[in-house]
């Protein structure tokens, strides 16, 4: 297998690191499952209200304790946490599917240190920049809209 070549940062070329699919594969699951078992491990930590707390009188003492395991972690979670959650579930299936490192927006593949540093990237850096760009744009258009609707509220006012 021929080896690619990438300049290091003193203008020599090096051999860059070729990475086996299947290793790939292994080491973006394991990111992936690691952060799932914290982000769940941290809402069993907490402690559900009393009130929160319903007796179970289905299934078999197994079934009981998966339910309500299911049930305090809902529970325990904040939004924020289960978006997360399902953020790394739809990773998780993107894996499966093969299209975890595709950007969503342009095709190309998502560069390994970005997926090494956000696992949750769905976007290349390029994308990923020019995204924040325009959201950062429409937000200051939204702003300036605001500004000018109150402008024109309080000259209302004082008519």
């Amino acid at each position: 297998m021929a080896e690619k070549s990438k300049k290091s940062k003193s203008g020599s070329l090096k051999p860059a690191k070729i990475i086996d699919p299947k290793e790939k594969v292994r080491v973006s699951r394991k990111t992936l499952l690691d952060m799932k078992e914290k982000l769940v491990a941290e809402g069993l930590g907490k402690s559900l209200p009393e009130d929160l707390v319903r007796p179970f009188d289905i299934g078999d003492e197994a079934d009981r304790a998966d339910t309500e395991r299911t049930h305090e972690v809902s529970i325990l979670l904040s939004a924020r946490d289960k978006e997360k959650l399902l953020a790394i579930d739809e990773a998780l299936e993107k894996i499966r599917e093969g299209t975890y490192w595709v950007c969503e927006e342009c095709g190309e593949e998502i560069g390994g240190g970005r997926l090494k540093v956000m696992p949750l990237a769905k976007s290349c850096v390029t994308c990923q920049s020019r995204l924040e760009k325009e959201t950062a744009h429409q937000k200051f258009a939204e702003g300036k809209l605001d500004q000018s609707l109150i402008g024109e509220a309080e000259g209302e006012a004082t008519e």
